[in-house]
């Protein structure tokens, strides 16, 4: 083994003793079963490599280096959390432990009440070409002249789709992804995963343009966007506490079941206002 292995290998490991020392020593209320996947080691190095992105570009168009929201509007198909869910629930309380920590200002917290998988991320008025602007819809239109016109298209689709679309938290994923803080998800199964690729690529067509990683999108659940790099000691306090809270968000929701696709219009990250609820079959 070289040495740089090694080297990742012991931090790993000690940064996965001290997670479950600290998990320890939680209160009652945050003791979960053990589960293998959250025991896998986080590979920080890999992390430290990749904060180095750190904060990207997509995240200065929405977020301040304070934190703070930014206007950026646009359109998306997404899916909700159920309002009243025990999902929700332990996400509500991983949401409130980072917006008490010491490394809060780093942090773009989104609104609890906003919480969603994103189906297919449509067009925002910030980076036209980059992210994707629908085929049809001039590329000066304004962003409310954009979202009309896909409204209508969306009105007139007619998705294949059998409901309920099916997914899970990904854990070892979701503890070594580089940035604070995004539940990776993954389709329940094989079957849900061509499902969920089939109903993208549906909504390329409605939209008119498919994005760079098309083919290679990974769903998620945005509860903050990191506006700085961590240090050390940082790094280390935030993947105890997503390690703790993680255990409940999963021990929730095995499998989190959602229901129709939404097309939503949204003004910033914080609200995303349902205009149509997507017709599948």
């Amino acid at each position: 083994m070289s040495i740089v292995n090694t080297r990742s290998s012991r931090r790993a490991f000690l940064l996965q003793a001290s997670a479950l020392t600290a998990a320890a020593a939680l209160p009652g209320a945050l003791v979960a079963q053990s589960n293998p996947a959250l025991d896998a080691p986080i590979d920080i190095e890999a992390i430290e490599q990749q904060a180095a992105k750190i904060p990207n570009r997509d995240t200065l168009l929405k977020f301040n280096t304070n934190g703070t929201r930014k206007p950026f509007a646009g359109n998306t198909v997404i899916c909700h959390l159920p309002v009243q869910c025990t999902m929700r629930d332990a996400m509500v309380s991983l949401h409130q432990e980072l917006a008490a920590s010491p490394f809060r200002h780093k942090l773009g917290l989104t609104s609890t009440d906003s919480y969603h998988m994103t189906v297919f991320p449509g067009a925002n008025d910030q980076d036209r070409t980059a992210y994707g602007w629908p085929s049809y819809v001039p590329l000066n239109a304004t962003i409310e002249q954009c979202n009309q016109t896909v409204e209508e298209r969306m009105q007139a689709a007619r998705l294949r789709c059998k409901l309920p679309l099916r997914v899970r938290v990904d854990e070892p994923a979701t503890l070594n992804y580089f940035a604070a803080c995004t539940l990776r998800m993954v389709p329940a199964d094989r079957e849900e995963n061509t499902k969920l690729r089939a109903l993208r690529d549906q909504l390329a067509e409605v939209y008119g343009f498919r994005t760079k990683d098309h083919d290679q999108y990974t769903f998620h659940i945005t509860m903050s966007y990191q506006t700085a790099r961590f240090t050390a000691q940082e790094q280390m306090a935030y993947r105890k506490i997503l390690r703790a809270h993680l255990q409940h968000i999963t021990a929730a929701a095995p499998v989190l079941e959602l229901g129709e696709p939404e097309y939503c219009i949204f003004p910033d990250m914080f609200r995303f206002e349902p205009k149509i609820l997507l017709a599948c079959s």
